[in-house]
């Protein structure tokens, strides 16, 4: 085993194994489960066969549900990257993903019915589950593990003690620093580049601007390739609708992202979203797009996919969005060379705000991950593979790919040839291999941003792949800005130093009182977007202030109450 044992489990083990023996050695065969601790909860092991004389364990098979969709048409486990995960490991994952984006509706259909998979990555419902009792106590099991323990900082084992009442660990927490892209901003204001190359090349840094430069160029071209032009979309189903809820307009005020939340940075007070001013400024903007004729007329009714299609189609001229929320249709539009209608993210805030945080900062955050499950059959084993899977050795083909065939050893150090950085960038070809289906499940190197051997964790942070990731016309269109990067026209990140509103949000279950009223506001919210956009310009404040009155019969003050405690006893952790 690699990883230290409990006393009482390390005695019972060798009690086992004893009694095996000596009923072996009488002819008599027998097959038994031995009763093991992982914190407080027990379960059954009908796997944990590791023989005398130093033979392998059998092999053993463990089920994964990951709380989000995927476009994926070859499961991960089937490539070559996810075969060599086994070979390395001796063990089998059959990986489910969430149909559809309701995740909350998902997670309470599991917890009603207590059966849960093996290992759950739970996005926002991990509060819902470890209030259920759903998660294994890994605090033990981490504290004598080989690798994991390592890839954490002190600060981050410390929140992660902090996400429960009792202290204990329930999940492994993914990310970090090393995710962060220093080639695209993760959120903004696009806009698309023939727009821009019309209006030669403007610096956008006014939410105002920005709303001129759209409205006037749909005005110019109300229509392309034989359809109708759009000016502003957004998406608007299930969880996807956060941008309209809450995410399109707190960077506008010049905060960082903190969920349904903005922090003072200052004092860290914690306020909700969706009443301030700023909100308002930003739903009018969407009244003003929709008045102006600029507004896609079927935001409010359209699914994920066909807020896709139509960015694909090149007819969006602009939205908000997170990049990674839609980067298979700025694939589709660079696959099908329509370069001049590829986005551009922009950090538009609204008049008087100084500072722009739109990339926000390097946080660690210990509200959600990889939580181990009391329906698990053999969970020793499976941190074991957990354990395994956070070595180097396995980190290196999880994030680089198989050697060989994904990078080439070069004087001992990872390299990659031109046909291998060719087929690094080609979406179909990591489909079809399993390159990056497993790094952002398995994300286990949360502050190590490099290898002990020197070479990044992440291949995307070499100046190698800078290099080759941008294509002709972005060079072309960088070099207007006189930039590097599309990343230097937004405020660099900086170091974080509380834990993010978001993760804050994650920790609380459902059934809170609190969180209750906050899932309240976000559909009151959804209802009263539609509303106040397709008002007439005269009629918007009137149907603001009636829909603010709605948030106010809410006790959205039970969940700031609880939410800033718990920010202030992560940023006194950050502290020491």
């Amino acid at each position: 085993m690699k990883f230290v044992r409990n006393s009482k489990i390390f005695y019972m083990y060798c009690l086992a194994l004893t009694v095996l023996f000596l009923v072996s050695a009488c002819g008599a065969g027998a097959n038994g489960t031995l009763s093991q601790t992982a914190g407080d909860v027990q379960a059954g092991s009908n796997a944990d066969t590791a023989q005398a004389g130093g033979q392998e364990e059998a092999p053993a098979s463990f089920t994964i549900f990951r709380m989000e969709s995927s476009n994926t048409t070859i499961p991960p486990e089937d490539t070559p990257v996810g075969k060599k995960l086994q070979e390395l490991t001796n063990v089998n994952i059959s990986i489910e993903y969430l149909v559809g984006t309701d995740v909350r509706q998902k997670a309470s259909l599991m917890i009603a019915g207590g059966d849960y998979p093996d290992l759950i990555l739970p996005a926002d419902a991990s509060g819902d589950f470890l209030a259920a009792g759903a998660f294994v106590n890994l605090s033990e099991w981490i504290e004598g593990s080989e690798n994991l323990k390592n890839n954490y900082t002190d600060v981050e084992m410390n929140l992660m003690k902090a996400s429960s009442d009792d202290g204990g660990i329930y999940w492994l927490p993914c990310g970090g620093k090393a995710n962060e892209d220093r080639l695209y901003p993760a959120a903004g204001y696009y806009l698309n580049m023939d727009l821009l190359k019309e209006n030669d090349y403007p610096v956008v840094t006014s939410f105002e601007q920005w709303q001129d430069l759209v409205i006037d160029y749909v005005k110019k071209h109300p229509d392309y390739n034989g359809q109708t032009t759009i000016g502003f979309t957004l998406p608007t189903e299930g969880w996807r609708a956060s941008g309209l809820q809450y995410g399109g307009s707190r960077f506008l005020a010049g905060y960082p992202n903190d969920g349904v939340t903005v922090v003072d940075q200052e004092t860290l007070e914690m306020k909700l979203i969706m009443d301030q001013d700023f909100e308002k400024d930003f739903f009018r903007m969407i009244n003003r797009m929709w008045n102006e004729g600029a507004a896609d007329k079927e935001m409010f009714m359209q699914t994920n996919d066909q807020y896709n299609q139509k960015i694909s189609s090149g007819r969006v001229v602009s939205l908000y969005d997170q990049r990674s929320m839609f980067i298979d249709a700025l694939n589709a539009l660079g696959d099908a060379k329509l370069y001049d209608r590829m986005l551009v993210a922009w950090p538009a805030v609204l008049d008087g705000v100084d500072t722009e945080r739109y990339r926000g900062p390097r946080n660690f955050s210990a509200g959600s991950g990889l939580g181990i499950t009391t329906s698990c059959k053999d969970p020793e084993r499976l941190f074991e593979f957990l354990d395994t899977v956070a070595s180097e050795e396995v980190q290196k083909l999880l994030y680089w790919g198989v050697e060989g065939e994904d990078y080439t050893m070069d004087g001992g150090k990872m390299t990659r040839g031109a046909d291998q950085w060719a087929n690094a960038l080609s979406t179909d070809y990591k489909n079809k291999q399993g390159l990056e289906k497993f790094n952002t499940l398995f994300w286990f190197k949360g502050a190590l941003e490099t290898f002990s051997t020197g070479e990044p964790v992440d291949p995307t942070k070499t100046q190698e792949y800078a290099d080759l990731r941008y294509q002709d016309y972005e060079k072309e269109f960088l070099g207007h800005y006189n930039v590097s990067t599309f990343c230097d026209l937004f405020n660099p990140s900086y170091d974080a130093y509380y834990e993010p509103g978001w993760a804050i949000r994650q920790k609380i279950p459902t059934d809170n009182p609190g969180k209750v009223a906050i899932e309240t506001a976000l559909e009151i919210t959804r209802e009263w977007a539609p509303k106040m956009a397709q008002g007439t310009p005269d009629a918007f404040d009137g149907i603001w202030d009636a829909y603010v009155a709605e948030l106010d019969k809410l006790p959205l003050g039970e969940y700031l109450d609880l939410a800033n405690k718990m920010i202030l006893e992560t940023a006194d952790i950050y502290k020491n």
